[in-house]
């Protein structure tokens, strides 16, 4: 492991003791199970538009221009060039012809009304992954700043010592498909957002965090991918009341 697995224990009581008002009565370092999904996913990618890409897809979506002499007149440029720029378009999913009349795809109206010139990629390799209690995605944010473990064992050099929490549920056998039809899909993906994907693999791992038990207000959970309380593991505390250590 390049870096160390958690911030250490006295690190974590100087960020409570900055809180204003909180007053921790006991910290209690855990290992959050994760289930990790493999998949082989196609994913769309997104890249800037061309400039004459641009036109003249917004050309057909917006002026509903669907021949090629109609956009080389309203572009202002040669035929040819029209019709280059229609046969890379078309190459990757933006238009269809129909005859010798065009239209967008979903993927290239997609394009249109985001401004970005998305393509879809098959074949990319990327790991999911979902909590051990509900089998909700974990959020992007969270996942790329933290250090995975693929046991659960964790003693950092202060003495420190994680526990596993061991009562989790399965992962629902749709779980990544539900994760594709969300509209914030891209929130637990990152910026490259998969359209399909078959699952190679699920395996656990674990999250080291701090639950921070508070007199008189609400526990926090502290992470590594924030500097203060993590809204998003906080959620967990009412699944980690029954595996507090005494």
């Amino acid at each position: 492991m390049t870096e160390p697995a958690h911030l250490p224990l006295r690190e974590i009581e100087r960020r409570v003791g900055a809180l204003p008002g909180v007053r921790p009565r006991r910290i209690v370092p855990l290992l959050l199970p994760v289930w990790a999904v493999e998949v082989t996913a196609t994913v769309r990618e997104s890249q800037s538009y061309d400039v004459l890409d641009r036109y003249l897809s917004r050309a057909v979506a917006e002026g509903r221009l669907d021949r090629t002499e109609e956009l080389a007149e309203f572009l202002g440029v040669e035929q040819p060039m029209v019709a280059r720029v229609v046969r890379h378009l078309a190459g990757i999913g933006h238009l269809v012809r129909d005859g010798d009349k065009l239209s967008l795809t979903d993927l290239g109206r997609r394009s249109v009304a985001d401004g970005r010139r998305y393509q879809l990629a098959a074949g990319r390799r990327m790991l999911l992954r979902f909590d051990g209690f509900t089998g909700g995605p974990v959020p992007y944010a969270t996942a790329i700043h933290t250090v995975w473990l693929t046991q659960p064992a964790l003693r950092l050099t202060d003495g420190t010592t994680f526990h596993e929490i061991t009562e989790i549920s399965e992962i629902s056998d749709d779980a990544v498909e539900r994760l594709l039809e969300r509209p914030d899909a891209d929130d637990f993906t990152g910026p490259v957002v998969p359209v399909s994907a078959t699952i190679n693999s699920v395996k656990k791992q674990y999250l080291p965090i701090y639950l921070v038990e508070c007199d008189s207000e609400d526990d926090l959970v502290f992470g590594r991918a924030m500097d203060g309380p993590d809204p998003y593991l906080s959620g967990f505390i009412p699944f980690l009341s029954g595996n507090r250590e005494t």
